[in-house]
């Protein structure tokens, strides 16, 4: 019985084709505007194998969404790299460039003093980095130390 399960687990994870299809210099769904300062904001976004082998985008223009939008203040990616995964489904993984200034996400921003519970206790801080769509880097206050957090337990202020 325990082999069967460890063969079944083996067939589902190796299931899963990742073929490079392409490499483009820049790649984006909006306007650039050449005026814009844009600085890099993440190197390889959307590169690992995991999130290559997750992604169920079934356009380049959907892959392409999902790696700039991961991260916060993202406006287009350079250095792109396509892959088709499955035969199915598109993921793009590249250098997310975008705008430093006025970085925001889901209202925070760097800086911004925030609360939230962690480990049962209730605890603040201070936003020092966006990490991407989920989650943030804290400064927690009275400690040397920062911790990643989710977005959706932080309320701002205190």
């Amino acid at each position: 019985m325990r082999g069967t399960k460890f063969a079944f687990l083996l067939l589902l994870t190796g299931c899963t084709s990742v073929m490079q299809i392409g490499k483009i210099n820049m790649i984006s769904n909006r306007n650039v505007e050449t005026s814009f300062d844009y600085s890099l904001i993440s190197s390889y976004a959307g590169g690992s194998q995991k999130e290559i082998k997750k992604t169920r985008s079934e356009t380049i223009e959907q892959a392409i969404d999902q790696t700039v939008k991961k991260v916060p203040g993202g406006e287009f990616v350079m250095n792109a790299s396509i892959f088709m995964v499955n035969n199915r489904y598109f993921a793009v993984q590249g250098d997310v460039w975008g705008r430093k200034d006025d970085l925001s996400y889901r209202g925070f921003a760097v800086g911004d003093r925030v609360t939230f519970k962690h480990l049962g206790q209730v605890q603040s801080g201070v936003i020092t980095g966006l990490k991407d769509d989920q989650t943030c880097y804290v400064k927690v206050d009275d400690t040397d130390g920062g911790i990643e957090v989710r977005y959706d337990i932080l309320a701002k202020g205190m």
